[in-house]
């Protein structure tokens, strides 16, 4: 097997090896975005997200809480892992371009 071909396949390899972690990861964050509304003059954050039709919202504190810090943590790791994900995608096509290719050469 000529080596090009073979770092490629590796690459590819190891391209889906990531994806799959960073499935995973997305799978143990909660879903949904964050929300401030405004209630009787005081601001409470809340998580939204849809079921079927329908948006739920879940409660998680008041802004500079404990709660809120940490729901702001998840999402940000939440939309890491899913731009890190979205970019693997784009370069395991990529790669599979790079292959089919060299394989037609």
């Amino acid at each position: 097997m000529p080596i090009f071909k073979g770092v490629m396949e590796e690459e590819l390899e190891r391209n889906l090896r990531k994806q799959e972690a960073f499935k995973a990861e997305l799978s143990a964050h909660p879903k949904g975005y964050l929300s401030i509304c405004r209630i009787g003059g005081v601001d409470y954050i809340y998580r939204k997200h849809r079921e079927g039709k329908k948006i739920v919202s879940v409660y998680i504190g008041v802004p500079g809480s404990a709660e809120a810090h940490k729901a702001e943590e998840e999402r940000d790791a939440y939309l890491l892992a899913k731009k890190s994900l979205s970019e693997l995608r784009r370069e395991e096509k990529r790669l599979r371009r790079a292959i089919k290719d060299y394989a037609g050469i």
